[in-house]
Parts: C-alpha cells; sequence; structure tokens
C-alpha cells in the first residue's frame, strides 16, 4: 500500500488538445477516427488536433500547452516545480521525426525525454523508460518509488506518444488493426485502433482526491505480442494490486479495462476478470476514444478516467454496442455515485501486465 496521491493531471489527446476539452468530448457522441494518409496510410488513427508540418515542432507546441494546463493544477510554488524529477514513458520516443527528417532527426530517448522534461520547466533527475504499452505506467511505478522512499514529495511522469508513420505499418504487418474503428468488448471487434497522446500526472506525497493504493507488475511468457488465452498473468496482476491495496475483490467498484478492441486479446482479459470477481463489477474501456496510445495509454487514460470521475461520471464505451456473450463483459457508462475503488489494468508487447488500485481518498 502506498501513500501517494495524484495531486494533477493534463493531457493532449484525440479528444482535445486539453484534458478538460477531452472530458466535455467523450461526454458527447463518438467521434469516427481520421484516416490520415501521412500518418497511418488506409489506416484509421486518433491524431491530436493540433497542426503543424514539422514533427518536432509540432511536439513541442504540444508539450507546452500540456505544462501549461498541468502547472495550473498543480499550483505548485516555481523553485518546487523546478526541482521535481521527470520520468517519461513511451515506446517510439522521437521515431516520428524520421518521418520529416530522416536518420539525422533522430536523438537518443533519454535525449527526447531531457528535452520534453525541460519544455515543462522541470529540471530534477529525468528518467526514461519504454515498457512496450505499459510504459507510461512503468514510469509512474519509478515515480511511486521515488515519492515513497522520502527522495521527493512529488514527481512529474509523462506518457508520450507521438505519430509516426513506422509503428502504424508494424501493427498493420501483424494484422492486429482494424480497417474501420476500434470495438471494445463488441462481438464485432476486429482490431485496434492506434493513436497519440501526451499525458502529465504529477504524484504527490501531500493529500489529493485519489490515492494509488498500489501498483502491480506481472510477466506474461506467452507470447511476445498477446496475453496467455486463458488471461491467467492478467488475473495474477489483478489479485497483487488487490492485495496490495488490502481490498477484496468485492470491493472494487470499477475496472478499467484494457481492452482495445482486439478479438484475442480482449478475450483473454474477460477470461481474466471473470476468474478473479463474481459478479463482475462495472467495466469500462477508453480505447475506443483514445485509441490506443501505446507506451502512452497508462498516463492518458488514468487523467482521462479520473477527470471523467471527478465530474460524476463514468465515461461511456465508444466503440461497444453489442455484447459478446462468450466475453460476459458489457461495460457501461453513467452516474459515478458509489465509485470509489478503481482497478486500472494495462498490457502490452513483449508480456509486460500492469494492474493499478486507485482508491477516492477525499
Amino acid at each position: 500500500m502506498t501513500g501517494t496521491f495524484v495531486r494533477a493531471c493534463a493531457l493532449a489527446s484525440a479528444l482535445g488538445p486539453d484534458l478538460e476539452a477531452a472530458v466535455e468530448r467523450l461526454a458527447g457522441a463518438p467521434v469516427a477516427p481520421a484516416r490520415n494518409t501521412k500518418i497511418g496510410g488506409t489506416w484509421p488513427y486518433f491524431a491530436i488536433p493540433v497542426a503543424g508540418k514539422n514533427w518536432r515542432k509540432r511536439a513541442e507546441a504540444i508539450a507546452r500547452s500540456v505544462a501549461e494546463s498541468l502547472r495550473r493544477e498543480a499550483a505548485l510554488a516555481p523553485a518546487r516545480w523546478a526541482e521535481l524529477p521527470c520520468i517519461v514513458g513511451s515506446s517510439s520516443f522521437s521515431v516520428g521525426a524520421w518521418d520529416d527528417g530522416g536518420w539525422a532527426a533522430l536523438e537518443p530517448s533519454f535525449e527526447f525525454s531531457r528535452r520534453l522534461a525541460r519544455g515543462f520547466g522541470v529540471h530534477g533527475p529525468v528518467t526514461a523508460v519504454s515498457t512496450t504499452c505499459t510504459s507510461g505506467l512503468s514510469a509512474l511505478d519509478i515515480a511511486l518509488g521515488l515519492v515513497a522512499e522520502g527522495e521527493f514529495r512529488d514527481a512529474l511522469v509523462l506518457g508520450a506518444e507521438f505519430s509516426n508513420r513506422l509503428t502504424v505499418a508494424g501493427f498493420a504487418g501483424l494484422e492486429l488493426l482494424s480497417a474501420t474503428a476500434a470495438r471494445p468488448c463488441d462481438r464485432e471487434r476486429d482490431g485496434l485502433v492506434l493513436g497519440e497522446a501526451l499525458a502529465a500526472v504529477l504524484v504527490s506525497a501531500a493529500s489529493a482526491p485519489w490515492r494509488i493504493a498500489a501498483l502491480a507488475t506481472r510477466m506474461d511468457a506467452t507470447s511476445v505480442t498477446g496475453p496467455a488465452p486463458d488471461g491467467s498473468v492478467i488475473a495474477n496482476a489483478m489479485r497483487a494490486a488487490m492485495a496490495g491495496a488490502h481490498w477484496e475483490s468485492a470491493a472494487v467498484d470499477l475496472i478499467k479495462l484494457q481492452s482495445g478492441g482486439g478479438p484475442l486479446a480482449d478475450s483473454a482479459e474477460a477470461n481474466a476478470v471473470r476468474e478473479v470477481f463474481a459478479p463482475v463489477p462495472r467495466t469500462v474501456s477508453l480505447k475506443g476514444a483514445l485509441g490506443h496510445t501505446l507506451g502512452a495509454s497508462g498516463p492518458a487514460e488514468l487523467a482521462l478516467l479520473l477527470a471523467s470521475l471527478a465530474r460524476g461520471r463514468v465515461p461511456a464505451t465508444w466503440g461497444f454496442a453489442n455484447a459478446d456473450d462468450e466475453l460476459g463483459l458489457a461495460p457501461s457508462g453513467g452516474d459515478a455515485q458509489g465509485v470509489r475503488r478503481v482497478l486500472f489494468n494495462l498490457s502490452g508487447f513483449g508480456g509486460s501486465v500492469m494492474s493499478v488500485a486507485l482508491e477516492k481518498a477525499l
């Protein structure tokens, strides 16, 4: 169990250039992903609605906007802000710069992360971490350790995934993409839709509305590109997170699913959920609205979910329309009254599986 809280969040995503716009948009009718020939060829893609011909300058502009939003919400004294450590999680870092400038435009992951941190105006230690789609939560895990050990009172976590053709081509080559839309948990689901996001989460020892009660990590060696079909490792991660938080399964009010619309991956997670919970609590997936933002998905989905709950709503799962009886999951949005304990799932290539226990503190 940790004594670390989520002090502030900020987000730029396909739902809008800031978190407030994203929450407002998420409460409305679903938006279909665009087909951006520069980014993804004929594949649908969830892009941040910020224009810019130069990849690097566009990324820097997005970062400045997210940084300004986070600083306003965090309300830290300038000196305390400047000393923040920054942990950056990404699965692609500056790979998108190659699209404009070729090999000469690429830079080491740490240099990209350091420059991103400086763009946020922080000058503490910088760490770059990549564990594929769980990179952002791995960054959060490091930040929790820094705060728990008393090395820092606050820590900045960034989940960064900017558009690039290489990632889209790779997922397309593995036949993991949908040609139309992401349909989490739906019986017509046929693949993922990718997206980009820059998310910032400031964690702190100071009390705030949501506490990170526990974070559990497991490794699934079944396949490089997918979970064990029975969902056993995902189930173990959820149990470990609940044990760390000292929760019984009946205490969980909401599960934020990894589910992005992949037929096999959604099925494995559903098997895990049914194994751990009887009855299954309320569930939600955010990838139908954000896209699968890969290394940024942990902080991005965390920011969006907590901001929605602060408005008193569990978001609807965009793309879910027809329940799959074999899954036994039916995500539902609506009034968030009574949602105090949330289990937050994430998994990625290479077998990384993570589950976070979030508890309402105030």
